[in-house]
């Protein structure tokens, strides 16, 4: 396609015929042709069929040749284009982030059910708190004596008289989550952009600072700067600072976090080369390298959050709730069982409970000298996605089911 006297239709179809001929695992070429001729003109296709029959510049043809020749050669549609919806949200990406999946979306919905739980049960604490900030303060009024000493209740109430619960420290509460491998922050994002209140704070971490630069334009481009933090953070080396250009480092305590989130890499190191062209030959190899077997990250997910529950149990003055919630394959269902009994219950799956034979005591490997609900409240659940099969585990800490 090298004269500009060709119509627009003419030059989708040349280039059509071209994908067909390089490129056999395009399943409608033709299609292809028209959305890519659709970003190289910044015009819907629409329009563009309305008007197949104008001719196409020589600037806009160089363009669309541009296009189809990355395309012939496997590489994906999203980064050429720079962009793939998920979650009905346009992400930027490019070869530096994993292109988003439909199959994640199923982590984005559990992760806000899980907050709007916990959502729900701030306000009824808050609640339950105000209640008793009432009474101990109508408790104050009836038995103080009359030296000027008595309580002044105004600045906890607005204009209208009633009481202003976020006047009160101790009610005022954020929900806290980490998404570890953010990559181009799809995940966190979603979830900040469908979580209606903002009383959350999401901190997108990952180890590589290319992917932060990523998912920052995403972080901009939907307007939840107010909800998000860009964390550097590698599990396997876990030395975690604020992203900025001062690389301000800070201390991990992720037992202060209520929600820990991923999808890790779940590739095994040795099937990567059995994947597609487009995924093997363009996507980051180390955010699909999921070691010998595929559950190197979730060993050290899991080990993770267990130091968490344990400072939790150690450092919290109240009793906590933690939630930990992964996208896994579908295949490794038992081998993330057995991670999360071992981790959680030791070898036999005994947690805490005698043997009749020999009435030994297997203990939890956790320390819970501080948290009287627990050993009883760790659970796991693996919820399928809309064919059936379990995409995501989740595990909740100190969960009160009643």
């Amino acid at each position: 396609m090298k004269s500009n006297n060709i119509t627009i239709f003419e030059t989708i179809k040349a280039g059509a015929g071209y994908l067909k001929k390089n490129n056999g695992d395009i399943p409608d070429c033709f299609k292809e042709s028209l959305l890519l001729m659709s970003y190289a003109l910044n015009i819907p296709i629409e329009k563009i069929i309305i008007n197949y029959e104008s001719k196409i510049s020589k600037n806009k043809l160089k363009v669309f040749n541009g296009y189809i020749a990355r395309r012939a050669k496997k590489e994906p549609f999203a980064y050429i284009i720079k962009n793939k919806e998920f979650y009905s949200i346009d992400f930027f990406v490019n070869k530096n982030v994993l292109i988003p999946r439909p199959d994640t979306e199923i982590l984005v919905d559990e992760s806000l059910k899980e907050i709007n739980r916990l959502n729900a049960k701030i306000n009824n604490d808050n609640n339950d708190n105000y209640n008793n900030y009432n009474g101990i303060n109508n408790g104050i009024d009836n038995n103080i004596n009359n030296n000027n000493k008595k309580a002044d209740n105004n600045s906890y109430k607005n204009n209208n008289g009633n009481y202003n619960y976020s006047s009160i420290n101790s009610i005022d509460k954020n929900i806290t989550a980490i998404d570890l491998g953010t990559g181009s922050g799809a995940v966190a994002v979603s979830i900040a952009k469908n979580y209606q209140y903002s009383n959350i704070e999401i901190y997108a971490a990952d180890n590589s600072f290319r992917a932060l630069n990523v998912a920052r334009k995403n972080v901009i481009l939907n307007n939840v700067e107010n909800k998000i933090k860009l964390t550097y953070f590698n599990i396997l080396n876990q030395n975690i600072c604020w992203y900025n250009k001062y690389k301000k480092k800070y201390d991990a305590h992720f037992y202060k976090f209520d929600i820990i989130i991923s999808n890790p890499p779940y590739i095994i190191s040795s099937d990567i080369e059995l994947l597609s062209d487009e995924v093997k030959n363009y996507e980051p190899y180390k955010a699909l390298d999921g070691g010998v077997d595929g559950l190197k990250f979730y060993r050290k997910i899991f080990e993770l959050f267990s130091s968490a529950i344990e400072n939790s149990a150690d450092n919290s003055p109240i009793d906590k709730e933690l939630c930990l919630i992964l996208e896994i394959d579908y295949r490794y269902k038992e081998e993330i069982k057995k991670i999360y009994e071992l981790t959680f219950y030791n070898n036999d799956n005994r947690y805490n409970k005698y043997d009749n034979n020999n009435r030994k005591e297997y203990k939890h490997k956790i320390n819970i000298k501080n948290n009287k609900n627990n050993p009883n409240n760790i659970t796991i659940n693996f919820i399928k996605d809309m064919s059936g099969k379990e995409r995501v585990a989740k595990i909740n800490y100190g969960k009160n089911n009643n």
